[in-house]
């Protein structure tokens, strides 16, 4: 790891190998590609890994509905209903759409 330069973890291990240990801190990413590529299975495990380690976390997306998102989380064995349900996700802030 780089001096200086705190990462987050994705909570996906290759990727955190590849990163040096993870995303710089106060970096904007934005995930891209075809569907089926994992966009989603990428961003459902980097909100959990700030769930883990009870970061702030904002997922935007603008093709999946929050149901969606929590149903895909389970399969992965990923608490997003209860991790909403003690206030570690605000559910105030996540929009159906």
């Amino acid at each position: 790891m780089v001096s200086g330069i705190k990462r987050l973890k994705t909570g996906i291990t290759g990727i955190d190998e590849l990163l040096d240990g993870g995303i710089p801190e106060d970096f904007f990413v934005a995930i891209t590609g075809e569907p089926g590529c994992g966009k989603t299975i990428f961003c459902i495990h980097f909100i959990n890994q700030g769930i883990i380690e009870d970061d702030k976390c904002i997922y935007v997306t603008t093709e999946e509905s929050k149901e969606s998102i929590i149903r895909q989380a389970s399969q992965f064995n990923m608490k997003f209903t209860e991790a909403i349900n003690k206030g570690e996700i605000d559910n105030n802030r996540c929009a159906d759409g």
